[in-house]
């Protein structure tokens, strides 16, 4: 896996604003669509470390999940990339939402309604883009024992489990518009899944960390709609 320096934020949303904390190292990179007078808005990636994973080192899950996906996305998308992590400390109401449910799309409703309080509480002083901020619960299990990650199509909301270093980037590329039916498998000495390939021979086969072809050109469609 190609992994980045650890460089996540960990940002205060409480009180009506978001507050920065200077303890860790902000990653935002200058890209521009190749029109220097006129930048193309930012991706933002809201992450909601679940309760249950309170022990675990923020710069490794940074490290492990979302370094390499940043850099997929801003290589896809020509925009800026930025990952905020939110906790326990700092998002309560968010971070211990009940995920588990052997109905895992009534689990998406219920933190999509999540979402829509926390978005209504920031929107009168830190609006958030209906389009390019998503949000995303992080959590140590499955919904179910049969789904480990739930996403809106092109939507805001998605939850995924840690329990393979692509679950939570399959989720977060179905909110940008990627999907199974154009996932594909590599091989270079292994087979590997791309990011959205899963199927029952997944077990045996190696984590690719990117899209693939079609789904880039999935997400560059859904984004181009976007300033």
């Amino acid at each position: 896996m190609n992994k980045g320096k650890a460089s996540q934020i960990i940002d205060n949303l409480k009180d009506n604003k978001i507050e920065n904390n200077d303890s860790v190292r902000h990653r935002r990179s200058p890209i521009n669509d190749g029109q220097p007078e006129r930048l193309k808005k930012p991706i933002l990636l809201l992450v909601f470390i679940h309760d249950e994973l309170d022990d675990h080192d923020k710069g490794k899950l940074y490290d492990n999940y979302f370094s390499w996906l940043e850099t997929e996305l801003e290589d896809i998308s020509g925009r800026a990339v930025t990952v905020i992590f939110n906790s326990q400390s700092t998002t309560p109401k968010m971070t211990n939402y009940n995920y588990r449910n052997e109905n895992a799309a009534e689990a998406l409703r219920g933190w999509e309604n999540k979402v829509k309080e926390l978005k209504a509480k920031a929107d009168t002083t830190f609006p958030f883009n209906p389009n390019l901020d998503k949000f995303l619960l992080l959590t140590r299990n499955g919904m179910n024992s049969r789904v480990a990650g739930i996403a809106s199509n092109r939507g805001q909301s998605a939850m995924a489990t840690i329990d393979s270093y692509l679950t939570p980037a399959h989720e977060i590329g179905h909110m940008f518009g990627a999907t199974h039916e154009d996932s594909d498998i590599v091989y270079n000495g292994w087979w590997h899944d791309t990011i959205m390939k899963y199927d029952a021979n997944s077990p045996v086969r190696g984590n690719y960390y990117h899209f693939s072809e079609k789904n880039r050109d999935n997400i560059r469609n859904y984004l181009s709609q976007f300033d």
